[in-house]
């Protein structure tokens, strides 16, 4: 699919921060983030509703989003809990038709800020992008924390 945002960035036709890649699955930055270390989780195969994917690849994917997670919290990002949300389809807010796990970095007393921004993206409003170096910072720190392994 030409026109997904999320297929070109796998492709590698779009820019993104990379924070980890196989065969199957892309990580990268969000670069409207809710908080900083906010990633996404793709299949590099397009599919626009989770169930359109395949178990083993639903399964790799939430691997890596586990990873990630861990990743976050040993890279230092400033993190209590974390939030792994799928917007599955329009009605879910999901603004780009292509599945994607976000990986969402919370800390205590964020709930009001969080709350705002989750607002703001129902909307359809994301503010101002985060700048590519900084994105690429913390995609580089995160990444130094994967497993070897996944």
């Amino acid at each position: 699919m030409a026109e997904c945002i999320f297929c070109q960035i796998a492709k590698k036709e779009m820019p993104a921060s990379i924070v980890y890649e196989d065969e199957q699955c892309l990580v990268f930055m969000d670069i409207f983030p809710i908080k900083e270390g906010h990633t996404l989780v793709i299949p590099k195969t397009h599919g626009a509703f989770l169930h359109e994917l395949d178990d083993a690849l639903r399964e790799h994917l939430f691997k890596v989003a586990n990873a990630v997670l861990l990743a976050q919290r040993t890279a230092g990002i400033t993190l209590d809990g974390a939030n792994l949300l799928v917007n599955d389809g329009k009605a879910a807010n999901q603004h780009v038709p292509h599945v994607h796990i976000h990986v969402l970095p919370r800390e205590h007393g964020d709930i009001a800020k969080v709350a705002w921004t989750f607002l703001t993206r129902m909307l359809n409003f994301f503010g101002k992008d985060k700048k590519r170096a900084k994105l690429d910072q913390l995609a580089r720190n995160i990444s130094q924390h994967l497993p070897e392994k996944l």
